[in-house]
Formats: structure tokens, sequence, C-alpha cells
């Protein structure tokens, strides 16, 4: 028997053939932090200089780096964008042409306990996994590295901080290694009652014409009551 694939399995075969434009997100990731890092360094030194009347070449040189260095880190984030913005274009074309592919292709015993048109409503995920891909390429990949870079910068200071960065790093990695599983189950289970509630909206709409000539029937509210009801304790969990 086939295993099935786990949640992040799927996740990461879907970036497989985009592999090189994730490594050069994550490489202006770098170099970005780098220059991040060095920025305050420079402006303290000029603070320092201009504190002291030390208005000389060393000032201007500084100043020129440190504007250098703002420039070439908003030209980092353009390309940063750029890349996760073509990612997301091509993930959506890709879903929709596999899509296209499979649903002729169906075999009609899989869909006997199933509504193929609901399900079909699935596809909207993969608008969620665009604007997750962002934050994990770009937002998570820059705060990740800022703060290393950061803990790196604090342990030149003074041997305690070596001794805190590494209690930090540890106690971040417990924090995912403990409640990422349960995170992932909980975005799940909501995923799957959120389905359900645009499902039965579905159906009023399908069957609005039949709610109408049953007069006042109290089935819709209460319906949607229940669903609505299950979807915020699975956000809750």
């Amino acid at each position: 028997m086939k295993n099935e694939l786990t949640p992040m399995a799927r996740f990461w075969r879907l970036l497989q053939p985009d592999k090189k434009e994730i490594r050069n997100v994550y490489a202006y990731a770098i170099f970005n932090g780098l220059i991040g890092l060095s920025l305050p360094l420079g402006i303290q030194a000029i603070v320092n200089l201009i504190q002291g009347g030390q208005i000389s070449t060393s000032w201007i040189v500084l100043v020129v780096f440190v504007v250098f260095g703002v420039a070439a880190t908003g030209i980092l984030q353009i390309f940063q964008l750029r890349i996760t913005e073509n990612l997301q274009q091509k993930i959506f074309t890709r879903a929709a042409m596999e899509f296209s592919f499979r649903i002729p292709r169906i075999k009609l015993e899989a869909l006997y306990k199933h509504h193929a048109p609901e399900l079909m409503n699935r596809f909207f995920d993969v608008v969620s996994v665009q604007k997750g891909l962002s934050k994990i390429l770009i937002d998570f990949s820059a705060a990740s590295l800022q703060v290393v870079f950061g803990l790196i910068l604090l342990s030149l200071y003074h041997p305690f901080f070596i001794v805190f960065s590494l209690a930090l790093m540890i106690l971040v990695y417990a924090i995912f290694r403990f409640t990422a599983k349960k995170g992932l189950d909980t975005s799940l289970k909501e995923s799957h009652y959120k389905y359900k509630v645009a499902h039965w909206l579905e159906e009023l709409a399908r069957t609005a014409q039949s709610f109408k000539l049953s007069g006042g029937t109290p089935l819709p509210l209460e319906r949607s009551d229940m669903e609505v009801s299950s979807y915020l304790q699975a956000r809750e969990s």
C-alpha cells in the first residue's frame, strides 16, 4: 500500500520544480541580512565621528557606504519580491493545469461518496499557498537571519551572550518542535470546516427557489450556525 504524503511533503513537492528560484531568494536574504547587520555599525561610527568633531574623509566614506547599503537592501528586496511573484504565478498555473488534466481522468468510483463540484473548491488552497509563500521565503527568512546575525553580533561583546544565544536558539527550536504539528493539524481541521461552510452556502444558492417556496424555514440559519460553530471550534482548538 502506497504511503500517503504528509501536508508538508506535498508542499515541498509543489516547490520542487522551483528550487533554483528559492535558492536565489534565500541567497538575497543572506546578503540582505549581512548588509542590515553592518548598517547599525556604520551609523554608530558616523555618530561617533560627528560627536568627536572629526569630519574627515573617513566620515564621508562611511556615509557613502551607509547610503549604498540602504540602497542595496532595497534593491535586494525588490529582487526577492519579483522572484516570489514569479513563483506564485507558476504555482497557480501548474495547479490549474494539473486540475484540468486530472479531473477528466478521475475514476468514477472514487467520487461516489463525494460531491465533485464541492471538491473543486480545494483549488482555492492554491491562493493560500501563494499568500504563505511570500511569508516563508521573505518574511520568515529575513526575521530568522536578523535574529541569527544579531545574536552573533551580541556574542562579540561578551561571552555571556554566547550562552544566551545558544539558550535562545534551543528555546525557539523546542517551541517549533512541540507546537508545529498541533498547529498544522489545527489548520487542516479549520480548512475542512471552512469548505463545509462554503459547500452549504453553495447548496443554499443552488436550491434557493425551493427554500423560497417552503416559506420561512429556519433550516438555512440552523445549518449555517452549526457549520460556523464547528469552524470556530476548530480555530480555537
